[in-house]
């Protein structure tokens, strides 16, 4: 990208941002609301502003995103698309997965994120600029998440972790620092093209396995509850009834959330990691 102003990166105090800013440094324009404790202001150049009220038009020709996309898309209807030529923004699967969720809350976050996908897409085209949104499957690797690090915190402290027999829904988590790694090859690819892209790990694997890994990585044991797949189900329609918040939970612990495509990685000769946490990967930035 030589001969182009340096990047500007939405969303940079997050797990995929801290990612990105380890890999370009001082090359990326590092935007945030206010700037992370852990961050070393000499070494990185921070640009602090609110996307959901900011006027100023984006600084750059190429924008990643890796926040909130609907407030991404809200700010760049505000304020124009600048001088931009192209966007990598990050989404999520749970656009996809938590559309048929018993919580109203999840089937509302669902709906927000396809409508922020579809007004990111139309706003690509019709300033032509290159779009590609990626769809995540589960974030891990930072220590910022809000659901396998609370669960590895709490197993360490307990010295065991409580993990549902049916618990068997497929997994396919993808690491922060490999999703900052395809951001950055995505970057330069041009053609005019606006895509969304289904992104998970480097293999799927049930809730139950998932979760003996995470305790496994806090030196803690793995303690399976007899509670069968049919059980949980079961449970989870109950709870769905009742109008019990665990229901999501329980439905989601038997159904599958995974990508079911590496296209992405391929195009861009990029290989995701296999889920192996170790006890660094829940510890956040300092």
């Amino acid at each position: 990208m030589a001969g182009v102003s340096a990047p500007w990166l939405l969303g940079a105090s997050g797990q995929v941002g801290h990612f990105l800013l380890q890999r370009l440094g001082r090359d990326v324009v590092a935007c945030a609301r206010s700037v992370p404790a852990w961050s070393s202001p000499e070494r990185l150049c921070w640009h602090t502003f609110d996307l959901w009220r900011s006027n100023e038009a984006p600084g750059c020709e190429h924008l990643i995103s890796a926040g909130p996309l609907d407030a991404c898309v809200t700010w760049l209807e505000r304020v124009g698309p600048g001088q931009l030529q192209r966007i990598v923004a990050l989404g999520s699967m749970s656009a996809v997965h938590k559309q048929q969720s018993p919580s109203a809350a999840e089937r509302e976050l669902a709906t927000r994120l396809l409508d922020s996908e579809r007004r990111l897409l139309e706003f690509a085209r019709s300033h032509a600029i290159d779009c590609t949104i990626l769809r995540p499957t589960l974030i891990w690797g930072a220590g910022l998440d809000h659901s396998l690090t609370p669960f590895a915190h709490k197993a360490a402290r307990r010295g065991f972790a409580l993990i549902p027999s049916g618990a068997m829904g497929l997994r396919q988590p993808v690491h922060a620092d490999d999703l900052a790694a395809l951001c950055i090859a995505l970057l330069p690819r041009t053609g005019h093209e606006q895509v969304v892209a289904a992104t998970g790990g480097g293999e799927c694997l049930s809730l139950a396995r998932m979760l003996e890994r995470v305790a496994r990585s806090s030196n803690a044991r793995a303690l399976h509850i007899p509670m069968p797949r049919g059980v949980l189900a079961a449970l989870g329609r109950l709870g769905a009834a009742l109008g019990i918040n665990v229901a999501s939970v329980l439905a989601r612990s038997v159904a599958d959330q995974c990508a079911g495509s590496d296209t992405v990685w391929r195009a861009c000769g990029l290989a995701p990691r296999c889920f192996e946490p170790t006890r660094n990967d829940w510890i956040a930035p300092q």
